[in-house]
């Protein structure tokens, strides 16, 4: 059942309940608190942050903001959060519809993702990558540069969110996990809803 639908940068986003659930949608995916949530559930699951919670956290792609809640609602996990979000209206309507705007040390910045790793100066325990054109992974994404600045941010441990769904989207997330092996120590690739690549670098 649709709530709303608005025109985001990459296309129409549509707030909508799914199996009772509110959920941001794209024209072809999950944005937030779908299977995308899921995902990063499973992910942040698996991390076990609560044994060794992260003392500050670097999200490229808010969303809605289903990380920002799998981190303070269910994870319990305290550490001020940096977002980075492109779309403003991603960020209206993260804030009117999924109480975005209730989550102390949340410090929200609208900008280009693959810029602002570069632009940044701290470094942060916990680095989320989810930066998408609809399925798409964005652009610049891809590139050794962006490894490099992501690099250059953590201080601890990265996951970046791919997706995998034909032979070119396929060869992009190759690119990633390549470029993340040249300037990591390590990465692990973990997989998800049978399209998603999560590549874990430390």
């Amino acid at each position: 059942m649709r709530i709303a639908r608005h025109q985001g940068r990459s296309g129409p986003l549509e707030v909508r309940y799914e199996a009772g659930r509110l959920v941001l949608n794209s024209a072809q995916g999950n944005q937030s608190f779908g299977s995308l949530h899921r995902v990063w559930q499973q992910v942040l699951h698996r991390l076990e942050l609560q044994a060794a919670p992260p003392r500050s956290v670097l999200l490229l792609g808010l969303g809605g903001g289903s990380v920002p809640r799998i981190l303070r609602d269910e994870l319990h996990i305290g550490a001020p959060i940096t977002a980075v979000e492109l779309d403003p209206v991603m960020i209206e309507i993260g804030r009117r519809y999924f109480g975005l705007g209730c989550y102390a040390d949340l410090r929200i910045i609208e900008g280009d993702a693959t810029v602002q790793a570069h632009a940044l100066r701290e470094r942060f325990d916990l680095v989320l990558v989810d930066l998408f054109d609809d399925l798409d992974l964005a652009r610049g994404t891809d590139t050794l540069g962006f490894a490099h600045a992501l690099r250059d941010r953590c201080a601890g441990t990265l996951c970046f969110n791919t997706v995998a769904y034909d032979s070119g989207s396929s060869g992009r997330c190759d690119r990633v996990k390549e470029n993340l092996s040249r300037v990591f120590g390590s990465v692990d690739e973990w997989r998800f809803e049978d399209v998603n690549r999560v590549f874990i670098a430390r």
